[in-house]
């Protein structure tokens, strides 16, 4: 691949993305972040500048792509970047097992060992987390974060913007609302409503 991808998040979840990216074939792999203080100095990428500097560079870069772990800052950036419309892809690790059968839309990241198994779909800018298994016919809405470990049977929705915490597993056909967020290891047995946090 020949390929430029430009990426907003040098943080740690900037490093798992950019590694993906690497094993993606891209040719180059640029960060861009607003908070450049107190950035790890032995960031494994290129950190260019502020989001500043990358309007200034939009005609560099063939991909873009936002790896920010907060659901809330994922989506302004995204949105943001999608009125100067560029060009998003989905950044999928390759040790992670994807249904040819599931529906992805764009901006999704899917990490190592992470399962997405037939009829289930996958919105605008979730993340998939390390080995998080998303069982048949689930819908995960636009930027929900499936956090590692987690385990979701057949028929589980997901709400827009919600976070579910490591290690977490969700029983089949359970709806969970938008804006929730569910504590590390928890066991979901009923339905959540909007904006609850959840605590095992």
């Amino acid at each position: 691949m020949n390929k430029k991808i430009a990426i907003i998040g040098a943080g740690g979840h900037g490093k798992v993305i950019g590694e993906i990216a690497l094993l993606n074939k891209y040719k180059a792999i640029d960060f861009f972040d607003d908070n450049i203080i107190g950035l790890d100095s032995k960031f494994p990428f290129p950190i260019l500048g502020n989001c500043k500097v990358l309007v200034n560079n939009l005609k560099n870069y063939d991909d873009y792509f936002v790896a920010i772990g907060d659901n809330k800052i994922r989506y302004e950036k995204m949105n943001w970047l999608l009125k100067l419309k560029v060009s998003f892809v989905n950044l999928i690790h390759p040790r992670s097992t994807v249904s040819q059968y599931s529906t992805l839309s764009t901006g999704i990241c899917i990490m190592a060992n992470a399962a997405v198994n037939p009829g289930a779909s996958i919105g605008e800018g979730a993340i998939i987390n390390t080995s998080a298994s998303i069982d048949h016919d689930c819908l995960i809405e636009d930027y929900a974060k499936i956090s590692p470990g987690c385990s979701l049977s057949g028929k589980v929705k997901v709400g827009k913007l919600t976070t579910i915490g490591t290690g977490s597993s969700v029983h089949p056909g359970i709806v969970i609302g938008s804006n929730v967020k569910i504590g590390v290891g928890s066991s979901i047995f009923k339905n959540i409503t909007d904006n609850t946090v959840f605590k095992k």
